[in-house]
């Protein structure tokens, strides 16, 4: 695998996108006003016991979000009553996990965490964790070693996938710096009134690095001249054991490398597959449901081989698809039932080892009695439909607009019952789309004025919402 970084900046926001093999898996947005992973010394102003939460003012336009399972009392117990835990006008430290999107608040957690590209430090942790991706047991008990033997004892430590390729001094130097923002941290805390921020992460590009930045990078992209001597310094040292090429190119770079167009694919529920199937995405609130459909494929074997070979495909597909479109919760997949159970488990093995590119951490449960493939995916971030898409208005986000045929029906079935109003004229005030359907059908309007005695004048409104009208009589 290759993978490339490509980054965008501008006055009003910043982009980055991750290419692997030539294909967009992930994007990362950030305005001018982004809080993620910053550190912030807050009040508690209100207490919500009824639902496990407090709002917490940390000196944005609108107050943080803290839930009872991100708060940490002292000696680090926790509680399922947030009352017993914070009280109105404390003075908490807390750290944006979540920003503000729309009309919420961001939400904070009280567990600390200082991320470095080789490790995370967790202050008010206290064990040792390693990457599930560094195997043998001999190098993961050698950096549990390195790290128990030099880190505090009230501090936790996880060592990240990069350490499988970084020496030894690299990671303590790492530790260190790590544990010296810490210490600032608790010096700002103490001195700065609240509400203030008193760590502030690095910006978008610089996390991507942080996260994506090893052996498998072939270049980084960018549009801004700054960046590109910035991210030399980084790649430069960072790890000497690799350097990825970093190039400046003017213009808009996500359209002149067709991510504009994946971007755009990715908000539609169809996603076609190269042998002509498909998979559609249905997300609600609960869960998400991902269904593999043959569609076009019809395969030149026997049923069991066809449906085998689109599964796989699917198999490719839908972790890519979890990550550009940042899916997160319960996702469920109804893969086409395969009678050989040898080719089911080589298709979630072939989902397994995707899923293993991905940084958020997932799980997958198996396959339930009714045939779906259960998982779990972590989601820290909103995802394309939720920066680039509205709730419809017209919908209220059930995703269907309303049949214009029906509601004409409707809207004939009260004038035919309004012969008790006392003008001579029933007006049907209403979007000229809805009254062309009332229209078509003369010998419908011919009935009502008959039933009722009265003049039907249908009267255009074309500021109107397609499916509202206005009765009246005259």
């Amino acid at each position: 695998m290759v993978r490339d970084i490509i980054g965008e900046i501008y006055p009003w926001e910043s982009r980055v996108a991750i290419v692997e093999d030539d294909r967009l898996v992930e994007v990362f947005w950030a305005d001018q006003d982004e809080s993620v992973g910053n550190i912030y010394k807050g009040k508690v102003k209100d207490i919500l016991p009824g639902l496990s939460c407090a709002f917490i003012d940390i000196g944005l336009s609108k107050n943080a979000f803290l839930y009872v399972g991100d708060v940490l009392a002292p000696g680090n117990r926790k509680s399922k009553h947030i009352e017993q835990l914070l009280k109105s006008g404390q003075e908490i430290m807390v750290q944006v996990k979540k920003e503000a999107f729309s009309e919420k608040g961001a939400r904070v957690t009280c567990d600390i965490t200082i991320p470095g590209h080789l490790l995370v430090l967790l202050p008010f942790q206290h064990d040792v964790s390693i990457s599930r991706k560094i195997i043998g047991n001999q190098k993961r008990n050698q950096l549990r070693s390195l790290i128990e033997d030099n880190k505090p004892d009230d501090i936790g430590v996880i060592l990240r996938t990069a350490c499988m390729e970084a020496r030894e001094n690299e990671i303590l130097a790492e530790l260190n710096h790590l544990l010296g923002i810490w210490q600032d941290i608790q010096k700002r805390f103490a001195q700065q009134s609240s509400p203030s921020l008193i760590y502030e992460d690095i910006d978008v590009i610089e996390r991507a690095l942080r996260d994506y930045l090893d052996v498998d990078i072939r270049r980084v992209i960018t549009n801004n001249l700054k960046i590109k001597e910035k991210i030399d310094f980084i790649a430069l040292h960072k790890n000497t054991s690799f350097l990825p090429s970093v190039h400046f190119e003017e213009g808009d770079l996500f359209e002149k490398y067709g991510l504009e167009r994946d971007i755009r694919k990715a908000l539609r529920r169809k996603v076609w597959l190269k042998s002509g199937g498909y998979l559609i995405f249905d997300v609600t609130e609960a869960m998400t449901v991902i269904d593999v459909n043959s569609g076009k494929f019809t395969g030149k074997d026997n049923f069991e081989e066809t449906v085998y070979k689109l599964n796989l495909e699917a198999a490719l597909e839908i972790p890519r698809q979890l990550r550009l479109r940042s899916i997160g919760g319960i996702i469920l997949i109804d893969f086409i039932d395969m009678q050989d159970k040898n080719n089911e488990d080589n298709v979630i093995s072939i989902l397994r080892q995707e899923l293993e590119k991905d940084k958020a951490h997932n799980r997958i449960m198996g396959m339930t009695q009714l045939g779906f493939l259960e998982m779990t995916r972590k989601k820290s971030r909103y995802g394309i439909a939720e920066i680039f898409t509205d709730e419809c208005l017209t919908c209220h986000g059930r995703g269907r607009t309303i049949n214009l045929f029906a509601l004409a029906c409707e809207v004939k079935r009260k004038l035919a019952n309004m012969g008790y109003l006392e003008g001579e004229e029933i007006v049907c005030e209403a979007h000229p789309q809805l009254l062309q359907y009332i229209r078509n059908e003369e010998n419908n309007l011919n009935y009502i004025r008959k039933k009722t005695g009265k003049k039907i004048r249908l009267e255009e409104n074309g500021s109107m919402n397609i499916e509202e009208y206005n009765l009246y009589s005259t």
